[in-house]
């Protein structure tokens, strides 16, 4: 298989995984001793400390999200003793998320899979987080067996590269700017969803055998894709109605909600619930402190932790309000890929794992893992390209850079944080 087509594949298995993210919607964060700062709306007339221009379009969402950073990084290195925890240093495998749909089934996708896990590893990374969306393992869904075959062969791969395994229950995004699977998901009842996802927590737990089951997560996104008015009792009663006489065979099994969610979910899953561990997602620097506010609570209740999903979401603090389903703006994800962004991913890397250490989060993954290999440049990329256009540009130099071994700066950046904790 030539460079170039392999290129175009990777291109495409990552350019319609771009669903599986989050829901932002604001909530009241807990008070912290140190309030974040918020930008000035206006022009910023100062330099940045960065190697890289920033464009003056992206100044003052740069600073307002480095300010947000700080604070929590100062808050953090007055509080934690500098006591290391036994970090599993993951990130999302993003050629295996289940939005790929029909295109998992190919030899091209598992080769794809296979370079990119080569590529983790290089950096030291010895976990990954796989997306199996609802409802592709369930058993009356077409080609179910066989998509449950690419996955225990992508398992047995992990345990012989002796690499932990998060499998998470996520669900399709309808939009086919994200998927060209069809999923009909029409007159969805509570009771259809929770007996078919009761069924895929068995099947993966019997058949793929992962260190980790997430069987729910963020449940504003959970709530906009399957059409379901999901409260804190009926996100509670999904959780426990599959656990509910579950063979976990040495399974953790887990569940959790966005930092962005309101804390009742989460109090409600480590209160009510016989739950292993409370898997958070951390999106974006505005609920930082929702982590530690978190960690508290499955503490209390003798909750393990983990960090499912985490990036520097690139938004304003008032596009949070504005945008009611920020999890499928394409103009949102499209920040993400420029280099003059690495500085501020990889300040974001350096705080992730030291609130880790801080509050005892097991494993952490980064999700967009893919900057670990290759950023744009702002300058050279043409302004008139669309989110599509711009993601496959992106993916190509990624797959370039795993072929020759050069990860960006922030992959640098994760591979020493690594390093360091073996120390």
């Amino acid at each position: 298989m030539s460079k170039l087509h392999f290129s175009l594949l990777l291109s495409v298995t990552l350019a319609i995984i771009i669903g599986y993210s989050c829901q932002f919607k604001p909530v009241t964060p807990p008070s912290q001793p140190k309030e974040i700062p918020r930008e000035t709306q206006s022009e910023p007339t100062v330099e940045l400390e960065t190697e890289y221009a920033i464009p003056a379009e992206y100044q003052p969402l740069y600073e307002e999200i480095s300010q947000k950073l700080e604070a929590f990084d100062i808050y953090l290195d007055s509080h934690w003793d500098g006591t290391k925890s036994n970090v599993i240093f993951g990130a999302e495998l993003l050629p295996a998320n289940g939005h790929q749909g029909e295109k998992l089934l190919t030899e091209e996708n598992y080769k794809g899979t296979l370079a990119y896990l080569n590529g983790l590893q290089s950096l030291g990374i010895n976990g990954v987080k796989i997306a199996i969306s609802y409802p592709i393992l369930a058993p009356d869904f077409p080609d179910s067996d066989r998509y449950l075959e690419y996955y225990k062969d992508l398992a047995q791969e992990l345990r012989k590269r002796d690499m932990k395994i998060l499998v998470a229950i996520g669900n399709f995004f309808q939009d086919s700017s994200f998927t060209d699977l069809q999923v009909s998901i029409s007159n969805l009842t509570f009771a259809q969803y929770r007996q078919t996802k009761r069924q895929i927590a068995e099947r993966i737990i019997k058949e793929i055998h992962p260190d980790y089951l997430t069987i729910a997560n963020e449940p504003s996104t959970e709530a906009m894709t399957t059409g379901l008015k999901v409260t804190v009792p009926e996100f509670t009663e999904t959780v426990r109605y599959v656990l509910n006489g579950l063979d976990r065979s040495n399974v953790l099994v887990g569940a959790g909600a966005g930092t962005w969610n309101h804390l009742d979910y989460v109090k409600s899953l480590a209160r009510d619930t016989s739950l292993d561990y409370i898997d958070v997602h951390i999106y974006p620097a505005n609920f930082l402190e929702q982590a530690i506010t978190i960690a508290d609570i499955a503490h209390t209740y003798n909750k393990r932790l983990i960090i499912g999903e985490a990036w520097t979401y690139k938004v304003y603090d008032r596009e949070l309000g504005d945008l009611d389903d920020i999890a499928t703006q394409a103009v949102i994800f499209g920040r993400d890929i420029y280099s003059f962004w690495e500085p501020l991913d990889s300040r974001f890397l350096e705080t992730l794992v030291k609130l880790a250490n801080y509050n005892g989060y097991e494993f952490i993954s980064p999700f967009w893992s893919k900057y670990f290999f290759a950023y744009l440049d702002y300058e050279t990329v043409p302004k008139n390209l669309n989110y599509r256009q711009l993601t496959q540009l992106s993916n190509q130099e990624a797959f370039q850079n795993i072929l020759s071994n050069e990860p960006t700066p922030t992959g640098l950046t994760y591979q020493e944080l690594i390093n360091t904790a073996s120390k």
